[in-house]
């Protein structure tokens, strides 16, 4: 299984959010969820693609071709 097959779609919207420049809370609103439930599915995201912050996991989401 490749690191892609394992993040979730919903995965993939909070990575896509957190690109766009997006606050946990902000996407929070958009996504209709709680910020609690944005920073969990963060912290489950980072050691999928090997990332110790949010920084390298944007740029190790790219790198993957997760997002563009």
């Amino acid at each position: 299984m490749s690191v892609i097959d394992s993040i979730s779609p919903r995965e993939v919207e909070i990575i896509h959010w957190m690109a766009a420049g997006k606050t946990s809370s902000e996407t929070a609103q958009i996504l209709a969820i709680t910020e609690h439930t944005v920073n969990t599915y963060i912290e489950r995201i980072k050691p999928k693609l090997g990332a110790v912050n949010r920084a390298s996991m944007i740029a190790a989401a790219f790198r993957t071709g997760l997002i563009q």
